[in-house]
This record gives C-alpha cells, sequence and structure tokens, in this order.
C-alpha cells in the first residue's frame, strides 16, 4: 500500500501484536517494535519471545526495538526521530483489565497511550491501525454494525468503555487530518489454527485455567455455573484475526472492521466440550434465579467469586455483522477452524505444555546491561527484606482477627529470582513459621517480583492476580484460593512499600 516498507508497531509481545508482527516481516518489511521493560535488553528479550511463540523468531533481524512506555509524557516528541522512516502505525498495545480498580490504567494507557500514536502518525503524516473490540458495543443487543462508535451504549465495565473512547479519538483524528485509520474489533481472541500457539492467556483462558486447577476436586459432584444457555460466544483464533486484518491494510480501504466468527457457538456447546476436557459430568448451566435458590458449594462460589468480571459476558452477546470486512475480503473468507472439541483440545494442550505462559525463555545472564543488573539486585532485595524484617516482625501474631480456623502451609516462589523460595506456616491464624526453601506445603504461589510488589503492598488483591494469571498455584488449589483470599486483606491492613522506587 505504500512505497516505504517500514512500520511502527506497539504491543508486539502481545497475541496480536506478535501475529501482525510476523505478518509484516514475512513480507519484508522493517518493524520498529516499542517495547515496555526495565532496560532494552530485557526489551529486545520479550519481543524475540513473543516473534518465537508466534513462528517468527528467523526474521527478528528485521526487527528494531524501542524501550519506551506508552504512558511517557514525551514519547510522542521521542519517536519522531526515530520512527521518521515509518510510513505505517500499528497500534496493538493495549490493557485488558475488567475491575473498576483498573479504570485509571485503563484510560491511562488504551485512551492516553493512543493519543499520544495519534500525534505521532500526524506529525509523521501516516495512517494508523488500531485494535479495538467488538465488544465495545457494551450492554447492546441484537444486531451491532461496524460504523457504529457510541450510540448512548452502557458498558459492563471500564475496558470497554476505554476502547469506545479511543475509537472516538480517532475517528475525530481521521476527520480532522484527512489521514487513513484502520479499526480492527476482533471478537475474542484465542491460539492459532495450526497448533493453539498464543502469547498472552486471558480472556477465555482465565476461566480454563481456573477448571483446569479445580476440576480435580469438582470431580463428578454437580458443579453449577449461572450463565445463560443459548448466549453466544464469539471465538476467533489469533492467526485469523492477523490475516484479515493484514488483508484489509494491504487494501488500503480505511474504515472499521469487525473481525469476529460468522458461527458464534452457543454456551450449552462449550459447556458440553468443557465437561469432556476438565472432567466435570457434573457441570450445568443456570439462570440466576435457579443458582440462589440452592445454597452454593464451596467450590461453585469460589468459582463464581473468582470469574465473576466475567459474569456479563455469560448473560448474553450481541450479534456482530461483519460487511465491510467480507467486503473486503471479496465473499472469501479466510480460513477459520470450526469451534469443536478438537480445537479447544488444542487449545488446552499448548496452555498446559507452557504452564500457561510460566514456561518462557530467561533473559540470559550475559545480554543484562549493568541497569539491568542492579534493578534485579534491587529487586531481590526487596523480596529478602519484606520475608526477613518486615513478615518476620508479624511472628506468633494472629495476621487477622477472628481468623482462628485458617491453617495452612504455603510456599511463595518469585520466578526471577533464581533457586530461591520461601514457606509460611500458619496454625489458627497466626503466622508461626517462615523458612527459604522450605519443606513441602499445601500449594505452591508462582510470581514475578513486580507483582510480589504490588501484591504485598495492597494495590493488587492475590485472588485477583491468580485470575489475571499473573500468579499460579499449583497443589491444592482450593487451600491456595482460601489463602489468597485471607492474605488479600492482610496485605490491605499491614501494607509494605518500603523501596518500591527502586524495584519499579
Amino acid at each position: 500500500m505504500t512505497v516505504n516498507r517500514t512500520v511502527f508497531v506497539t504491543g508486539v509481545t502481545g497475541s496480536i501484536g506478535s501475529w501482525m508482527t510476523r505478518k509484516f516481516l514475512e513480507d519484508g518489511w522493517r518493524v520498529i517494535a516499542l517495547v515496555r521493560a526495565d532496560g532494552l535488553s530485557a526489551a529486545k528479550a520479550r519481543a524475540q519471545n513473543a516473534l518465537r511463540i508466534a513462528g517468527a523468531e528467523e526474521y527478528a533481524g528485521q526487527m528494531e526495538v524501542l524501550q519506551g512506555d506508552l504512558c511517557q509524557d514525551d514519547l510522542c516528541a521521542g519517536l519522531i526521530t526515530r520512527c521518521r522512516d515509518a510510513s505505517l502505525i500499528v497500534h496493538c498495545a493495549g490493557v485488558l483489565e475488567f475491575g473498576s480498580e483498573f479504570a485509571e490504567l485503563n484510560h491511562r494507557v488504551n485512551v492516553l497511550g493512543t493519543a499520544s500514536l495519534l500525534r505521532l502518525a500526524e506529525a509523521l503524516k501516516v495512517p494508523f491501525c488500531h485494535f479495538s473490540t467488538a465488544y465495545i458495543a457494551g450492554k447492546r443487543q441484537g444486531r451491532v454494525f461496524e460504523d457504529q462508535i457510541d450510540v448512548g451504549q452502557e458498558f459492563h465495565n471500564t475496558y470497554e468503555s476505554s476502547k469506545c473512547q479511543a475509537e472516538m479519538l480517532i475517528r475525530d483524528w481521521a476527520h480532522r487530518t484527512g489521514l487513513n485509520a484502520f479499526i480492527f474489533r476482533p471478537s475474542i481472541i484465542v491460539g492459532d489454527s495450526a497448533e493453539g500457539r498464543i502469547v498472552n492467556f486471558d480472556g477465555l483462558y482465565n476461566l480454563m485455567r481456573l477448571l483446569d486447577g479445580i476440576a480435580g476436586a469438582v470431580g463428578a459432584q454437580e458443579f453449577r455455573v449461572a450463565a445463560n444457555a443459548h448466549a453466544t460466544k464469539n471465538f476467533v483464533p489469533v492467526d485469523y484475526v492477523a490475516d484479515v486484518a493484514w488483508n484489509i491494510v494491504r487494501s488500503g480501504r480505511a474504515g472499521t472492521y469487525h473481525i469476529t466468527n460468522p458461527d458464534p457457538m452457543p454456551l450449552s456447546a462449550l459447556r458440553d466440550i468443557f465437561v469432556d476436557l476438565f472432567a466435570i459430568p457434573g457441570a450445568r448451566l443456570v439462570d440466576e434465579e435457579e443458582f440462589r435458590r440452592k445454597k452454593a458449594g464451596k467450590l461453585e462460589w469460589m468459582y463464581r467469586k473468582a470469574a465473576d468480571c466475567y459474569a456479563p459476558y455469560l448473560a448474553v452477546e450481541p450479534e456482530f455483522d461483519r460487511t465491510c470486512t467480507d467486503a473486503v475480503l471479496n465473499g472469501g473468507r479466510t480460513e477459520i477452524p470450526q469451534m469443536n472439541a478438537a480445537f479447544f483440545q488444542k487449545l488446552l494442550g499448548y496452555a498446559r505444555q507452557v504452564n500457561w505462559g510460566r514456561a518462557c525463555r530467561p533473559v540470559p545472564a550475559s545480554v543484562l546491561r549493568q541497569e539491568d543488573a542492579i534493578a534485579a539486585e534491587n529487586k531481590e532485595r526487596f523480596v529478602e527484606q519484606y520475608f526477613g524484617t518486615f513478615l518476620a516482625g508479624q511472628m506468633h501474631k494472629q495476621l487477622l482477627p477472628n481468623l482462628k480456623n485458617l491453617s495452612a502451609t504455603c510456599r511463595i516462589v518469585v520466578e526471577d529470582i533464581p533457586a530461591r523460595s520461601w514457606s509460611l506456616s500458619i496454625d489458627q491464624g497466626r503466622l508461626e513459621q517462615i523458612s527459604e526453601n522450605g519443606e513441602d506445603c499445601q500449594c505452591v504461589f508462582f510470581l514475578s517480583s513486580d507483582v510480589f510488589s504490588s501484591i504485598v503492598s495492597g494495590e493488587l488483591a492475590p485472588q485477583q492476580a491468580f485470575f489475571q494469571k499473573s500468579v499460579n498455584i499449583e497443589g491444592d488449589i482450593e487451600t491456595g484460593l482460601r489463602l489468597a483470599t485471607v492474605l488479600a486483606a492482610f496485605f490491605r491492613k499491614w501494607p509494605y512499600r518500603a523501596q518500591m522506587c527502586h524495584v519499579r
């Protein structure tokens, strides 16, 4: 579509961004990628790992990585010179958080970050491609058209609202500047068609991951989920999204496009697949009234609590019109696999193979720059001080009032601090023992030092971090989630913020 084949991409370390980058690299484009990380070497490692997952590692030499953050105030000014050869901006980065506590983050990244990149596109006088979501439709029902953005709809969460605001900015920018804007609205993104490969395990994967963890405890007992069995869910493989978007960009026909599945599946069919996939024959979809009629079992309550932010999506879904998308594709749809048991088995198999995204390549020590090494040392010192000084000061005390019925053991593994872990023993609500690299425990928490610091400072609830895939629990999942719920209250009451400025 243009003579100068250099593209500036954000979100290359995400699911869509990695596959879109692959499309450009395979076609011989030079890619300039903006990556958020503590240092340049860490940014390069993140980008290369994403390309490896997307099957494009061999093209890494065609990609220049810039370390930076969408939220930087001077982002546009700092990128104008570095991106002067770019003839296109493809914006794939964003925050996918549903909780109301993330309203400011969603706005800062999804809205203000987009506005900053629009200033860059205007300065460079280049087209702008933006990945939004089909779910800016919010609480609308019935048929939703591609040319509709804000029609007064209410939203389920601040994520949907922020993506709608970003689209409004882009529409106004295109009208004012006369530059082309492409807005892509994918539905629920899952792994690629061939192997189920994906970079980020969010959305549907959060539900699958939770089921995978508790399925053994559920067994054959009744397991009710409040949902509308007749509602549809619209899933699209990530490679399909990239293929469709790539064809539209190449066509040069600016506009807004739904990249959705023309044959969405009913939740009843998804339930049948999951019953076999996770061996939970007692799983049933019931309406809200029936769910409340009988007291929820422990696992039913736990699942409901953890999946609360997804509840609206289990009740209803609009129909996404694809007129514009199909017109560009000339009626010949890019291949999309059938959403059947074999396909979901493929998705689950890959997720388990890479331990839900935790099995990634570490950055070799030889490529760490000095500032990266210093940052790693500060993070390790922060964790050591928390366990060795701060938490040790809580020994033999009641963690919270009225918590005498809690007795459990757990281990905390901070994954970017090699060969170190800390075990805690809680007896009748009292912290009785802290040991490094200690004995076997009922459950093990795996998390990064950044997530650890957010949790112990009271900024992030541990059960929420689990559901966002920032924390992984192995062993007794039920005990782990119970501990996470209790400890969330402890961290809020006794936040630890010492030396946070050195850690982040």
